[in-house]
C-alpha cells in the first residue's frame, strides 16, 4: 500500500453480518495522524527555511561594505573614484614627466599635483564628521573668506613631501633656494625628517600588497625587482579637480590669529 491509514475504529471478526457491525464500519474515520502530516511536510520545510536563511545573509552581504569602502569621511570622498587595477610603470629606466634633470617642465609638473599642499575648506559640521573637534588653536578663515579651518588632502601634502624629498636629492641644484625658503639647513633637515616619517607611516598604512616579480638580466649577479606591476588604483586627477574647486586663495595679510586664538605650546 502506498499510504498507510489508520482508523479509530477496527472491524471485529464476523462483524460484517451483524447490523450493528455495518454501523460501526460505516462510522469508521480514516485520516493522517498529526505526526505523519509533519513528517510529510518537514522536507518542504527545511528546504523554505534554508532558502530564506540563506536569500538573508546574501542580502546583508551584497549591502555590506567592502573593506577599500571603510575610509574615514571627508567632504573630499566624493571625489574618490576608482579605476580599477592599473599597470604602473615603476622601472629604473622608465620616462616620466616627474622625473629627470632639473627643469622648467619638471617643476611644473610637480607643482600641478602638489599645489603647495593645496589649501582648502572645512566647515565646523565635516570637522566633527572627520573625527575632529574645533579648537581654539586651530586656523580659520576670515569670515568674507567664507570661514570654515584651513585643511588640505593628505594625498597632496604626502606629494608635497615627496617633492621636498627629490629637491633633496638634486641639492647642488636647489639647496640654496630650500635653505633661504625654510630658514636654516637645520630647519631643512627637520622638514626632510618629517617627510620621510610621514611617507613611511602612509606606506605602512596603506599595506599594497601588490607583488614585484624578479628577473635575471645578463651581466647581472643579483636579481632584478620588476616594478612594472598592477595595482588597485582611484583617479587622482577627479582628486585634483575637487581640490582645486575647492582651494581657498588667501592673501598673506589675511592668514593672520582670530582674537580668540589660543596658540598651542608646541606642534601638535
Amino acid at each position: 500500500m502506498d499510504k498507510e491509514y489508520y482508523s479509530r475504529y477496527s472491524p471485529v471478526d464476523g462483524a460484517n453480518d451483524d447490523d450493528d457491525g455495518a454501523k460501526l464500519l460505516d462510522s469508521t474515520e480514516t485520516r493522517l495522524p498529526s505526526t505523519s502530516r509533519f513528517l510529510h511536510l518537514w522536507p518542504w520545510l527545511s528546504y523554505s527555511v534554508l532558502m530564506s536563511t540563506t536569500m538573508l545573509f546574501f542580502m546583508l552581504w551584497v549591502q555590506a561594505p567592502s573593506i577599500d569602502d571603510l575610509v574615514p569621511y571627508s567632504p573630499a570622498n566624493e571625489a574618490i573614484e576608482s579605476i580599477g587595477i592599473i599597470r604602473l610603470n615603476g622601472s629604473f629606466g622608465a620616462t616620466s614627466i616627474y622625473r629627470g634633470t632639473p627643469n622648467p617642465e619638471l617643476e611644473a609638473a610637480w607643482e600641478a599635483i602638489s599645489i603647495d599642499a593645496g589649501a582648502v575648506r572645512i566647515m565646523p559640521d565635516e570637522l566633527l564628521r572627520s573625527g575632529e573637534k574645533p579648537s581654539p588653536s586651530m586656523v580659520r578663515y576670515p569670515d568674507e573668506y567664507g570661514g570654515g579651518y584651513m585643511a588640505t588632502i593628505t594625498a597632496i601634502h604626502m606629494l608635497h613631501c615627496t617633492n621636498i624629498l627629490r629637491r633633496a636629492s638634486r641639492g647642488d641644484y636647489y639647496r640654496s633656494s630650500d635653505y633661504s625658503l625654510h630658514g636654516s639647513p637645520e630647519i631643512w633637515r627637520t622638514n626632510l625628517d618629517h617627510c620621510i616619517e610621514m611617507l613611511r607611516q602612509n606606506i605602512m598604512c596603506r599595506g599594497d600588497v601588490s607583488m614585484v616579480t624578479y628577473d635575471w638580466v645578463e651581466d647581472d649577479e643579483l636579481p632584478t625587482p620588476n616594478f612594472d606591476v598592477p595595482h588597485q588604483c582611484r583617479n587622482f586627477e577627479k582628486i585634483l579637480d575637487w581640490v582645486e574647486e575647492n582651494r581657498v586663495i588667501l592673501p598673506q595679510s589675511k592668514m593672520v590669529r582670530s582674537e580668540d586664538t589660543i596658540d598651542l605650546l608646541s606642534p601638535p
